[in-house]
This record gives structure tokens, C-alpha cells and sequence, in this order.
């Protein structure tokens, strides 16, 4: 194989492979929404044509770095909703507009990065959207008039909402690109769940720092602007970074199915969008996360008639906080474990759902006094949802990919990831509804994940790669269309 620098390895094309037929007898017909595999396995295969290097983990590092960062940045302000309420005079609904430019950001221009990822590859789309985030956290930190305020954190949520696609689909992209078989599913994992540790950040870092510099009553110039400074500062740190040393592909692919040319962007698309297969796995996800992430986002104000006497901002943001860091080291440890035995994920898949669905009737349960009140129920509840659903992420973004393959990686994820920030942004213009109340959003919730388990019922589960890469050498196989 040629290496480029810019470009990293030639790939190869069906053609220069030499494809043959059927997979170790796991057969994949017509009927299983998966023609495309027909004649992707190759008939030799000298396993010396790939490489595994080192350096894939720091270019994981850099890149979950940076989706920390953006989402840490686009949870800024649910946190510390009731401060920038009764310091800035921002209403319910300038709120839900900050959290919303996430999901509007996301949704117009994820097919763009979808192309960019699949043609320039990862290193131009990660430069991009890590120079958004630096550009729209540094427009946050311009130290304008309290009244102008609204105007800059709008600008530069919304840059930090467009640089989402890549960062939030990209974990897919990256875990095929640089690591073996043996460490993808982990490998997606650590970068998609550094998001939800960014989440985790916000709930935790913002309401300390911005209730110690918003004690005072400055109408000329807000506190919470020296909160943005430490934020922009990094995000220019991650950017540097990467415009040194940010490959594209390493010099050789790290597996077999690796190495095989993907289907073209609009073709891929088309195919993708006509699977039924795809539609029960998208909409189970994008319900559950989508709600979920919109809901999250808001605890604080959901959280405020819960109990005698309600629970504090403070409180609600260590409920946050832990319920990403449980799901953060959760989706670490089941990821693992799914790259140890291979493949399994469907089960596992129905179980968290499940036991989610019980998770949220315990809180609402809490929340209508149908059981006593204590907080450490409430604690409990919160956290395991936040572990069952947030683990589960990687497992599907993998899972999805395994199924729809050789369809680019990049693709799917961000069509899949798309589902979710359309259901997210309806959660949050629902919110925007002037005396809509919150009981409507722990029912909606619910529903989201009742409705999902029969999709991932309905859902076949099968692993187009793990077929590729698990060949002996040189071994000839047919997997039928």
C-alpha cells in the first residue's frame, strides 16, 4: 500500500483485493438489509498489510479532548440556570435557546460533515470543529455590557453547536481508523463517553465557580465572563495541538475491514436511510439519548418540585454530575467487556433498557409521593439512569456501524447521531412553550425508553466487520446477497 501524509494509506478497492464469497457459513442475504457486503471479503490477504502503532492513542486523547471540551461548553448553562436567571434577568426560555443552539447547530449541517469526514477525513473535519470551539469560546469571553451579553453567548453557542457533527459522530471514524479489532468498541467508547464527561465537568465546575464571582450586583459587566477565559484558553491549547500533529490515517490500516474502500457518500446515504435494520436501532437511540440529553440538561428546573421543599441548584448538579461520571465508567467497563467476548451487544442493549425504564418509575414515584421522599432515593434513581443510558451509547454507535458496514463509519454515526439531536431540540422547544410546566418531560422521558425496547426487539443483530477480520489468511469466502 502508498502512504501519504496528508492522505495516510491507499486504500484498497474491491477490485485490488480480489473478493470472493460466503463468510465461515454466516451468510448474510438480501432480506437482512445488508446487499452491500456482497463480495467485500478478500480471497488473500497477507496479514503484513497491517500495523497497529502507538501513537493511536494520542490522537484519541487529543481527539476526546476537544468533544469534551465542546460539550462541557454546550452544558454551561443549565447548571447555573437559577443564577444567570437572577443575575443577567435571562428568562426559562434564553435558557433552553443557550442549550438548544447544540442540537440546532447539529441538525443542518451534519451532512455536510458527514461529507467532510468521508472525503477530507479526519484530520481537516477535526480541525475545523476544534477551531469553532476555540473561536466560539472565545467570543463568550469577550467582556461586553451585562445587556449585551445575550448576544455573544448565542454566537458562540451556536459555533460550538456546529462543530458537534464531527465530535460527536467522529468516535466511530477514529476507533476504525487507528485501532484493531480488539480495542474499537473501547476505543469508541472512551472517545464518545469524554463527552459525557465534559457534561459531567459543567455541572460540577459551574455552579462553584459562578456562585463565588456573582455574588456582587455589577450592572456594567458580568462576572460569569471569567468563567469563559479558562475555557477558551484550552480550546486554543486543544487547536494548536492538533494543527501540529493530527494525522488523517496511519501509514497502514489496522485490520482488514480497515482496509476495505467504503461505499461512496451519496450512495452510502441512500443505502442507510432505506434500512429498515438502521430505523429500529436509530429511533431506539435517538428517543432515549435525544429525551434524555434534553432532559438532563434542564434537572435543575425538573428538580425544583421534587420533594418538600424542592432541590437545590447545587444538589441538582451533583445529581449530574454523578449520574455522567456512573455512565462514563460504565460505558468504559462494558465496552471492554463487549471487545473481550465480540459482539453480544444486543442483549446487553435490552437489559439497560429495561432496567432504565425501571429506574425512571422509581423517580416518579419519588416525585408524586406514591413512596416516601429521602434523598438518597433520589440520588440512587438518578445515577443508575444516568449509568444504564450513558453506558449504552458507545455499544450502539458500534453496534450500528457493524450492522451498516462497508457504509462509511463517519456516515452512519452521523446520521444516527442526528436522530438524536432532532429529538433533543424538540424536547428543548417544547421547554421554550411559555407555562408548559415540567411534569410533561419525566413522562415524556419514560415513553422514550418504553418505545425503544421494542425497536431493539425488532432489530437483527449482525456484525458485517467481525466477519471480514476474523478470516484466516489467504482463506477464500462467499457471504451471499
Amino acid at each position: 500500500m502508498e502512504y501519504n501524509e496528508d492522505a495516510g494509506y491507499d486504500v484498497k478497492t474491491a477490485s485490488e483485493l480480489g473478493y470472493a464469497t460466503s463468510a465461515d457459513g454466516r451468510g448474510v442475504n438480501h432480506e437482512d438489509n445488508n446487499p452491500l457486503l456482497t463480495d467485500i471479503v478478500p480471497n488473500s490477504f497477507d496479514d503484513q498489510d497491517t500495523a497497529v502503532y502507538k501513537r493511536r492513542w494520542y490522537i484519541l486523547i487529543t481527539f476526546s479532548l476537544t468533544a469534551f471540551t465542546q460539550s462541557a461548553a454546550w452544558n454551561t448553562w443549565g447548571p447555573i440556570a437559577d443564577t444567570a436567571k437572577s443575575v443577567l434577568g435571562w428568562s426559562a426560555a434564553d435558557i433552553a435557546l443557550l442549550t438548544n443552539w447544540g442540537p440546532i447547530g447539529y441538525i443542518p449541517t451534519a451532512l455536510f460533515w458527514a461529507w467532510l469526514m468521508d472525503v477530507k477525513g479526519m484530520r481537516v473535519s477535526s480541525l475545523m470543529a476544534s477551531a469553532l470551539v476555540a473561536a466560539g469560546l472565545a467570543i463568550r469571553c469577550i467582556p461586553v455590557p451585562m445587556h449585551l451579553m445575550k448576544l455573544t453567548m448565542n454566537v458562540g453557542q451556536c459555533l460550538c453547536g456546529i462543530a458537534g457533527p464531527v465530535l460527536m459522530a467522529g468516535p466511530t471514524s477514529i476507533s476504525v481508523t487507528w485501532f484493531p479489532p480488539n480495542e474499537r468498541t473501547t476505543a469508541t467508547a472512551i472517545a464518545s463517553i469524554f463527552a459525557y464527561f465534559g457534561v459531567a465537568a459543567s455541572f460540577l465546575i459551574g455552579p462553584m465557580i459562578v456562585k463565588d464571582r456573582t455574588t456582587g450586583t455589577n450592572t456594567t459587566m458580568s462576572p460569569i465572563n471569567t468563567t469563559e477565559l479558562e475555557k477558551g484558553g484550552w480550546a486554543a491549547l486543544l487547536f494548536l495541538i492538533a494543527v501540529v500533529y493530527f494525522p488523517a490515517k496511519p501509514p497502514l490500516p489496522p485490520s482488514r475491514s480497515a482496509s476495505i474502500q467504503r461505499v461512496e457518500y451519496k450512495p452510502g446515504i441512500l443505502k442507510l436511510v432505506k434500512s429498515i435494520q438502521f430505523w429500529y436501532l436509530g429511533l431506539a437511540y435517538g428517543l432515549t439519548t435525544g429525551v434524555y440529553a434534553g432532559w438532563g440538561t434542564v434537572v435543575d428546573i425538573i428538580l425544583r418540585n421534587v420533594g418538600t421543599s424542592g432541590v437545590s441548584q447545587s444538589e441538582a448538579a451533583w445529581i449530574g454530575f454523578w449520574g455522567n461520571i456512573a455512565g462514563s465508567i460504565g460505558g468504559l467497563f462494558i465496552a471492554r467487556v463487549v471487545d473481550c467476548i465480540g459482539g453480544h451487544i444486543k442483549i446487553i442493549l435490552l437489559i439497560s433498557y429495561g432496567l432504565s425504564g425501571i429506574t425512571i418509575g422509581w423517580f416518579l414515584f419519588l416525585r408524586y409521593d406514591i413512596i416516601a421522599f429521602h434523598t438518597v432515593s433520589l440520588y440512587v434513581s438518578l445515577i443508575s439512569l444516568g449509568f444504564l443510558l450513558t453506558a449504552s451509547v458507545p455499544l450502539i454507535y458500534e453496534l450500528t456501524v457493524e450492522n451498516s458496514y462497508p457504509i462509511a463509519e463517519g456516515i452512519t454515526t452521523i446520521v444516527l447521531t442526528w436522530l438524536n439531536n432532532f429529538f433533543c431540540l424538540l424536547f428543548l422547544v417544547i421547554l421554550m412553550i411559555p407555562s408548559v410546566g415540567t411534569a410533561w418531560m419525566n413522562w415524556m422521558l419514560l415513553s422514550s425508553v418504553v418505545l425503544a425496547i421494542p425497536l431493539l426487539i425488532l432489530f437483527r443483530e449482525k456484525y458485517n466487520r467481525m466477519i471480514v477480520d476474523k478470516l484466516p489468511p489467504n482463506q477464500s469466502s462467499t457471504i451471499q446477497s
